[in-house]
C-alpha cells in the first residue's frame, strides 16, 4: 500500500504536493480506507465530520433535487479532494460520493484538517486548491448542461472533457459508468447515449473495447459540441 511520504502522486496534486513535515503528518493523523464499488463514502445532507483523499480508484458525486431525481456532477480520481467545501464552510455535505470503481481513500477529519493547516503553509495552499477544484467542477457542469444545445453535443463534450483529462495524466479513458448514468450526466436518456455512442463507433470518431475508450477523431467530437 503507499504512503503519503511515497506517493506516486507527490507534486501532480492539491494535497499531493506538501513538503515531507506535511506529508509525515497526514500520513500520521489520517486513516487509508478500501471501498469496493457501489459503497459510500458519505451521503448529501450528513454532518461533514471529515475530507476524503482519493489515492486510487474512481469515485462519482451525485445530488439529487426535491423531487428525488438524482444528477451525477463529477468523478473524482487519485488526486482529487472529496467534502472540503462543507468541511471548510460548516454545512452538510452538499454530494452523495460513491466508487465506482474499488477505491483508496485516505479519511482525514476535520477537527484534524484544522490543525494541519495551523502548522502548515503548504496544507493550506492544498485546500485552496481543493476548493479552487471543486470551482471548476462546478463551471464544467454548468458548461456542459447549457452550451451544447443537442443531446449529442453534450456527450461529446464529456468525452472530450474525460479525454483530454486522462491525456494530461497519462492514464488511458476507462468508461466506469454506465448509459444509464452517463444519461445523467447529460441531460438526456439511456437511449440516446446508446445510439450516439453507437453512431460515433461506426463514424470512426471513437473506439471501445471492454471499459476503454479512445478518441480518434477529437475534431468530429468538437464539432458536435459546438452544435
Amino acid at each position: 500500500m503507499s504512503k503519503c511520504t511515497n506517493c506516486p502522486h507527490v507534486g501532480k496534486y492539491a494535497f499531493c504536493n506538501l513538503g515531507e513535515a506535511a506529508r509525515n503528518f497526514l500520513e500520521a493523523n489520517s486513516i487509508t480506507m478500501e471501498y469496493p464499488r457501489g459503497n459510500v463514502l458519505f451521503r448529501e445532507g450528513e454532518a461533514a465530520g471529515a475530507v476524503f483523499l482519493v489515492c486510487s480508484g474512481k469515485v462519482k458525486s451525485t445530488a439529487t433535487s426535491t423531487e428525488g431525481r438524482s444528477a451525477i456532477l463529477r468523478l473524482s480520481g487519485p488526486g482529487d479532494v472529496l467534502g472540503m467545501s462543507a468541511v471548510m464552510g460548516s454545512t452538510p455535505y452538499e454530494i452523495t460520493a460513491e466508487a465506482v470503481l474499488p477505491s483508496r481513500i485516505r479519511v482525514l477529519h476535520a477537527r484534524v484538517l484544522q490543525e494541519f493547516m495551523r502548522e502548515f503553509n503548504d496544507a493550506s495552499l492544498g485546500a485552496a486548491r481543493a476548493l479552487a477544484q471543486d470551482y471548476r467542477s462546478a463551471f464544467h457542469e454548468m458548461r456542459l448542461m447549457a452550451l451544447p444545445e443537442t443531446p449529442a453535443g453534450r456527450l461529446s463534450r464529456l468525452l472530450l472533457d474525460w479525454s483530454e483529462e486522462s491525456a494530461a495524466a497519462g492514464t488511458p479513458l476507462t468508461m466506469t459508468l454506465t448509459h444509464e448514468e452517463l444519461a445523467c450526466m447529460t441531460a438526456t436518456t439511456r437511449e440516446t447515449v446508446t445510439r450516439t455512442l453507437s453512431r460515433l463507433r461506426k463514424e470512426g470518431t471513437i473506439t471501445i473495447k471492454g471499459i476503454s475508450l479512445t478518441v480518434l477523431k477529437p475534431a468530429a467530437l468538437r464539432q458536435l459540441a459546438s452544435c
